[in-house]
């Protein structure tokens, strides 16, 4: 059997995407199509919503279960403040972000 995998990337990638908590803006360098629920936004990446804005590098995203995550320094933005951390996981569709190593938060107050 013969197998064909096709790579898809696009630069300079911006567009918005529909999840089961709603509207999410994505961009960022370059976007590579991993499989039909897999991408990755390499380079300088973000998530922007309604609830937060989400700045990093190399974020991944499964679309299938809503899921997004880094291992790269991240700043997230929402109406309590700005908070920056080296890496977090976003499980969106239980509304719950996860962030690793040293989190540093500052409040807008």
């Amino acid at each position: 059997k013969v197998f064909n995998q096709k790579s898809v990337s696009v630069e300079n990638f911006s567009s918005i995407v529909l999840s089961k908590s709603g509207m999410t803006k994505i961009g960022s360098e370059k976007l590579n199509k991993i499989d039909d629920n897999n991408i990755a936004l390499e380079g300088i990446s973000y998530l922007e919503n309604s609830k937060y804005k989400i700045y990093g590098s190399n974020i991944s995203i499964d679309m299938k279960n809503d899921i997004s995550s880094s291992e790269e320094d991240v700043e997230v933005i929402n109406s309590m403040g700005i908070l920056n951390a080296e890496g977090f996981t976003n499980i969106d569709s239980e509304g719950k972000i996860f962030f690793k190593g040293k989190v540093i938060f500052v409040s807008h107050d």
